[in-house]
């Protein structure tokens, strides 16, 4: 008779093996209580109906004599990689964003799913893995591949987190060498536009006069920093002209405001003289709705891609390079740090979680020119002061 495969069954939080005797073909109980180490002998023969009798007849009574109080069992059942990730992305629906959750949904069930998703999590071996990952090498971008790599890695580590597996198989294989790192693909997107370009693109974006809603929010994103979806998820609610503050609470993405990208996102600006401008100005057109920002439909925007492809029309009527919207954060950011602003203060303005992110992204951009560095010089000089001897 085959020997049975030993199997795990929690019982009121202590945690059974049951195991077959060779020489016997019997099966015998391992555990451990209080750090000691217990074996019981069964005269139960080795089968599939033993193990059960087992589960109801001895385990019970053995639990009863050692516990005051005895909870039901929860059986350590054996897992699929896809019965395990639905319960990971019902974990995940709570502490990530909708948006992000259905596209980790996507790149699991297109490219993780089809490969090891019926298969039991115990059985996956890092040299399948490896040829997972290879192969999807072969049609996608390195970058590409290790998204799908980091959404299986998640889902396995989940496993060892409860003990399904001792260790996470993925771990043995190499991550697909990426072209450049993360800070490297920011910095590469970092294209400022220079005040005479920005003056250009003001003046183009007037032929959308339905609302005006183009060039407001040009201005306004170039004199806050504000992220495109921060900007149309805006409501009235959230400028204080008093106080010339604007909070930042949310991000509209597929027809919703959502949470704000990170924890440090969610913040109050101060409001800039040109902000408070493109906010006056669109105060006219849109005061009576809740949004700041609405649509030729007088709805609320579905996202801020709409924003970017007018964005494009007015840059290649104003014969200035195309970029992408997103650059006018990038503008604001780069023109007042060049102009000797606190790095603290553009920071917070936009919503970095650490003044060190703002520094490795922007001050490579900075060229002073040689008026403004010697006028720093002197300011510094003064400072610090002198050491010489006055007598002297």
């Amino acid at each position: 008779m085959a020997k049975l495969k030993a199997v795990k069954y929690n019982y009121s939080g202590i945690k059974f093996t049951i195991k077959t005797r060779p020489e016997s073909g019997k099966l015998y109980i391992d555990f451990y209580f209080e750090g000691k180490r217990i074996r019981r002998s069964t005269d139960i023969l080795a089968s599939k109906e033993g193990i059960i009798e087992v589960k109801r007849t001895l385990i019970p009574d053995i639990a009863a004599s050692l516990l005051d109080n005895v909870i039901p069992p929860y059986e350590e059942k054996e897992w699929t990689l896809d019965e395990l990730a639905q319960e990971y992305f019902v974990l995940q629906a709570t502490t990530i964003r909708k948006h992000t959750l259905e596209r980790n949904k996507a790149h699991y069930q297109n490219h993780v799913f089809p490969y090891f998703g019926t298969r039991l999590i115990d059985t996956i071996k890092p040299i399948e893995l490896e040829r997972w990952q290879n192969d999807l090498l072969q049609r996608y971008k390195p970058s590409t591949v290790q998204k799908f790599r980091s959404i299986l890695f998640s889902i396995l580590e989940k496993a060892v987190d409860n003990e399904i597996i001792g260790k996470n198989p993925l771990k043995r294989v190499m991550a697909p060498k990426l072209m450049k790192n993360r800070l490297d693909d920011e910095e590469k997107k970092v294209n400022p536009f220079t005040e005479e370009e920005m003056r250009r693109i003001l003046a183009h974006a007037n032929p959308y006069k339905r609302n005006n809603y183009m060039r407001n929010i040009i201005l306004l994103m170039y004199a806050s920093g504000m992220r495109p979806g921060e900007i149309v998820a805006l409501r009235w609610s959230d400028i204080d002209f008093e106080r010339k503050t604007i909070r930042v609470t949310k991000t509209r993405i597929r027809n919703e405001d959502g949470a704000t990208k990170t924890k440090a996102s969610n913040r109050c600006i101060d409001m800039l003289p040109l902000a408070e401008k493109a906010l006056r100005d669109q105060y006219e057109n849109t005061k009576e709705y809740e949004h700041v920002f609405i649509s030729s439909r007088k709805q609320p925007f579905y996202s801020h891609d709409v924003i970017g492809v007018n964005f494009k029309r007015i840059l290649k009527a104003a014969g200035v390079k195309a970029r992408v919207l997103y650059n006018l954060r990038h503008t604001f950011a780069s023109q007042l740090i060049a102009k000797g602003a606190d790095i603290v203060w553009v920071s917070k303005m936009l919503g970095h979680e650490d003044v060190s992110i703002t520094l490795q992204i922007y001050t490579k951009f900075i060229e002073e020119d040689d008026e403004i560095r010697l006028k720093k010089i002197e300011k510094m000089g003064t400072v610090l002061g002198t050491l010489e001897d006055e007598s002297l």
